[in-house]
């Protein structure tokens, strides 16, 4: 470790010797399926400008090692993760899953890349890089992540895998062009089913190696592993009906929203999408004939043990109409989708077919942009399923604007809570749809560092798995709020950023979440050395108040009630040096410091620790023309 920390040392010097103080005025655009059908891109040179937070390269989840599964405990808009109507598995790694909900399409009119490397205690690695450029107006971009850990108890080692290639094109008429790209996710983890809950009752535990630890063999055997595999593929082009005149194209302003040529008058194009998805779920657990009791629930290991596994393909096909008039102010899309499906699980084989009916508009006038779209599945599997998402940005003045959001969706839950056949659980549930409406409303400036919002969201046949680990369909309606702001605040070189959540609802039975979740940081921060090195020293804290967490079944990746447990009250401290030689970032952060000054509660799932203190460096590198 501290042979890779001197050779990192000994380049970062190497290269302030060679800084250059001569900015770069790339633009990288970024979008989704969805924003491209609207014409609205994000622009991610704000975000390469900004300092802020390169330490935080990953956050932990709250099995206590990076790669494990993990879900959110601050209440906020779930999304689909796909793009048909059909959901094969509740997947609770959404962290280290990049999706069709995810930027996917990229574009540049210069060579961009964008490096990250870091490495910790461990066995601690993470590589990330992003790479796009456009050749003859052909745009190829390549993104790909790998990163594992053993962690710090037995049976915790993880290695994920994400890879996005995609290509697109545009004539310079804009009269034909397309969209491609190719998507991959690996997980490979091992689970212990949690520590002891005696061993974590020791007054000693704080201080000793946590790999001398036994896992609690109710869970697992001490061998199981998981193993997570999505794909997809996906190729959409389109073709103006209307000639058009390229003496009549103007060039839009750069900003937030779009950089292309935009004709004077009204266009109509014909867009065809299709798209094929593969998903593979493995869970193997134990080599010998055992029987364990959890709560009310007999299962055994049968055989060689636990060989679980579920896959689903779907293979879909879109044809829409798009109008977009002059300067972009009004484009609208609809149109028909088809979906294919076969699901497969042990003694199960499922196929179907959904047939879906798309629209969607973006509206801008003057500091208003209002976007919306729409699904509804006509007939098939999901038949009268639907989704309605609405989004609003308004430019008030002074710096000053605001967000809103609104969704509502009517739909059928995960296959696999409804069917699932495994050698440790079996279940066939005839569930009801699921009714959910949210709202998020913020108001933010930049100028000043704050904003403000709420998030409300109602459900209306909500799922669970309750105290057994089993899913369980709540028939009524169950709601959470949450109130969020941030402040960042500065006094000379003197920096306190603070970001709090508060989060509330009636229905603890069921939704299990910290009441409080506050995030801060106080740090130095000045540009020494003639403005060559950018420099940031100081702490940051989370804070998580005390709630019921929810546990965690390794044998169907589910996180589910418990009533016995305590989690959260404690506050996790990290040290860090974040500074930049143009064009590279580089951090050392010592994470977790104040393990062993504020009690051994530091869980945030029972039986789960969060990691101990650990020392993490790193560096990002921005390579531009």
């Amino acid at each position: 470790m501290s042979r890779h920390f001197w050779c990192l040392t000994l380049f970062l010097i190497t290269l302030f010797a060679q800084a250059q103080k001569k900015p770069d005025s790339t633009y990288f655009l970024s979008s989704t399926r969805t924003q491209n059908l609207l014409g609205l891109t994000n622009n991610s040179k704000g975000i390469d400008t900004v300092l802020d937070n390169t330490h935080n390269y990953y956050q932990t989840g709250v099995l206590g090692n990076m790669g494990l599964p993990s879900y959110s405990l601050i209440a906020d808009r779930q999304e689909r993760g796909t793009s048909t109507f059909f959901n094969w598995n509740k997947l609770n790694n959404r962290n280290d899953l990049i999706t069709e909900d995810d930027p996917l399409n990229f574009s540049t009119y210069k060579v961009y890349t964008k490096i990250t490397a870091a490495m910790g205690q461990k066995q601690e690695q993470f590589f990330k890089i992003m790479h796009s450029q456009t050749f003859k107006k052909i745009n190829f971009s390549l993104l790909f992540n790998r990163y594992s850990c053993l962690g710090f108890y037995q049976q915790q080692q993880s290695l994920t895998t994400n890879f996005v290639g995609s290509s697109n094109y545009k004539t310079t008429n804009g009269r034909w062009g397309y969209n491609f790209y190719y998507l991959f996710n690996k997980l490979k983890y091992q689970l212990n089913g949690g520590v002891n809950a005696d061993s974590l009752k020791s007054p000693a535990y704080i201080f000793q190696p946590k790999n001398i630890y036994p896992f609690d063999p109710l869970f697992t055997s001490g061998t199981a592993k998981q193993n997570i595999k999505t794909s997809s593929i996906s190729f959409s082009t389109f073709f103006r009906l209307n000639k058009g005149d390229t003496s009549k194209m103007i060039l839009g302003e750069k900003g937030d929203t779009t950089y292309e040529a935009i004709p004077y008058k009204t266009s109509h194009y014909l867009v065809y999408e299709t798209n094929y998805q593969s998903n593979y779920f493995l869970y193997v657990d134990g080599n010998t004939d055992t029987t364990s009791q959890f709560k009310n629930q007999l299962y055994s290991y049968a055989g060689q043990g636990s060989h679980d596994s579920t896959g689903s393909r779907i293979f879909s096909n879109s044809l829409l109409y798009k109008l977009r008039t002059a300067n972009n102010n009004f484009i609208f899309y609809g149109g028909y989708r088809l979906e294919a499906i076969k699901y497969h699980q042990h003694t199960l084989d499922t196929i179907g077919f959904n047939h879906v009916v798309r629209a969607g508009f973006t509206l801008k006038i003057k500091n208003h942009r209002l976007s919306s779209t729409g699904e509804y599945v006509l007939n098939g599997f999901n038949k009268a399923n639907y989704e309605l998402d609405a989004k609003y940005h308004y430019i008030i003045k002074n710096g000053f604007y605001m967000d809103a959001a609104a969704q509502y969706q009517n739909r059928l839950p995960d296959f696999n809570l409804l069917f699932y056949n495994g050698n440790r659980f079996f279940w066939h549930n005839d569930f009801s749809t699921i009714q959910t409406q949210n709202i998020k409303a913020s108001i933010t400036n930049k100028k000043y560092k704050f904003y403000a919002g709420v998030f409300a969201q109602w459900q209306q046949n909500q799922i669970y798995c309750n105290t057994d680990a089993l899913p369980q369909q709540y028939k009524g309606s169950t709601n959470i709020t949450r109130l969020f702001a941030g402040k960042d605040l500065k006094l000379a070189h003197i920096h306190f950023n603070n970001n709090i959540s508060y989060q509330f609802t009636k229905d603890t039975n069921i939704i299990r979440l910290p009441t409080w979740v506050t995030t801060h940081q106080l740090y130095y921060e000045s540009k020494l050395f003639e403005n060559n090195l950018w420099l940031q020293v100081g702490f940051q804290a989370r804070y998580f108040s005390a709630f019921k967490a929810n546990a965690y079944m390794p044998a169907t990746n589910q996180f589910y009630l418990q009533n016995e447990t305590t989690c959260g009250n404690y506050v996790f401290i990290d040290f860090f040096i974040s500074a930049e030689i143009y064009p590279v970032r580089f951090f050392v952060m010592a994470q977790h410091v104040n393990q062993g000054f504020m009690g051994g509660n530091y869980v945030l799932t029972p039986n789960y620790p969060m990691p101990d203190r650990s020392i993490k460096c790193g560096l990002t590198w921005l390579l531009f023309n």
